[in-house]
């Protein structure tokens, strides 16, 4: 899954174009822009995690490990893994900044998916885009070495013992 390509779904999906002939997108075309938009974001950390916890390279992305790896992630363990509290000061700011966005976006996924009287104003769900895409750009900046780090916090359980 191309995060990249989720972001140019969900601008197309605002612009209204897919049922085409109108001049405004529908609200199904809106719920479904904030949903390729979470979904960036979570691609974006699953593919991290994979390529820095097994490698990026193509023959890399066809192992079972980097496949399992890239699947490891569950959403809402995620999104609670990303939070300030269990990122603490471990993590640079573009990486705490990552987090709560997920956690926003997750949210308004959430009730995009399963709340049929929630309505999103077209700006509203632009701007949103336009969050995701600035959160995935500084996310991909960071260094391999804290990216994988953060995967290792993603994807294992502490003990406390």
């Amino acid at each position: 899954m191309n995060p990249l390509e989720l972001i140019a779904l969900a601008r197309v999906l605002v612009g209204g174009v897919i049922a085409g002939e109108r001049d405004s997108a529908t609200q199904t075309e809106l719920r479904r822009a904030v949903s390729c938009a979470y979904y960036a974001m979570f691609h974006t950390l699953a593919l991290s995690n994979a390529n820095t916890l097994i490698g990026a390279s193509p023959a890399d992305q066809q192992r079972w490990a980097w496949q399992q790896t890239y699947r490891a992630a569950d959403h809402r363990p995620t999104r609670n893994k990303l939070s300030s509290a269990n990122l603490g000061g471990r993590f640079p700011g573009a990486i705490r900044r990552f987090g709560v966005a997920f956690a926003d976006v997750q949210r308004v996924r959430h009730s995009a998916d399963y709340d049929p009287h929630s309505n999103f104003p077209a700006t509203d769900v632009s701007e949103l885009i336009g969050r995701v895409e600035t959160a995935i750009a500084n996310f991909n900046q960071t260094s391999d070495d804290i990216r994988r780090d953060l995967a290792i916090h993603i994807l294992t359980n502490v003990r406390s013992d």
